[in-house]
């Protein structure tokens, strides 16, 4: 297993949290029940693309509380299954231990964003985390050099919440993390090509993994 370990600085989070941030496992459900049961966490956020009803069952040999979004490669079992689990996050706002994770699909990403703005409308504290599938416009976004697929719908999101951490993936080829104004953005990579991340908002430390 290798493993990248970076500090980051200017970004605080206020309370300790190790997050363990899943994303596009295609059908690998091997490798997330490996990781599921391996690691050691607070709390697991995956941002989509189980692809497979099964991958997103295996959710539930975390050993945590879970939050997870749908991918663009995911059909409405997988988002049926989510939703039956009370782990579904697309267009919507949950509370881990007071502190407030917002969601938007893959699946269905203007009527996720839609619900989730008007959720939004109506609450008061702060978002601390933002999970979506895709990446935002400009950051970690390059399936090659020069070639930026993120959203900008998803960049004034960003923009307008200002979460601590937005955890996010679809683009295979760039996993790692950025720290820019008081946003921590985190790409934990494929879990199908055995990657993933684990954050501990103590100190802010980002591993960027992989399964061998």
């Amino acid at each position: 297993m290798s493993v990248l370990v970076e500090r980051v600085s200017g970004v605080e989070f206020g309370r300790p949290l190790r997050v363990l941030h899943v994303s596009d496992v295609h059908c690998a459900t091997d490798k997330l029940v490996r990781v599921l049961r391996s690691e050691e966490y607070d709390v697991v956020i995956a941002s989509g693309d189980f692809e497979c009803v099964d991958t997103a069952e295996a959710l539930a040999n975390a050993s945590s509380d879970v939050f997870a979004v749908t991918g663009n490669m995911d059909n409405a079992a997988v988002y049926r299954k989510l939703s039956s689990m009370g782990v579904l996050l697309d267009g919507r706002v949950a509370v881990f231990e007071e502190l407030h994770i917002a969601g938007v699909g893959g699946l269905d990403f203007k009527g996720s964003l839609a619900r989730l703005q008007r959720e939004l409308g109506e609450l008061k504290a702060r978002v601390a985390i933002l999970v979506t599938h895709h990446p935002p416009r400009g950051i970690l976004d390059e399936p090659r050099e020069g070639l930026h697929i993120g959203l900008s719908e998803i960049s004034n999101l960003v923009e307008r919440l200002r979460p601590r951490l937005h955890l996010f993936g679809h683009v295979h080829e760039r996993p790692g993390y950025l720290a820019r104004g008081e946003t921590l953005y985190v790409n934990a990579g494929p879990l199908k090509r055995g990657y993933y991340a684990l954050i501990e908002t103590q100190g802010m430390t980002v591993k960027i993994k992989q399964l061998r």
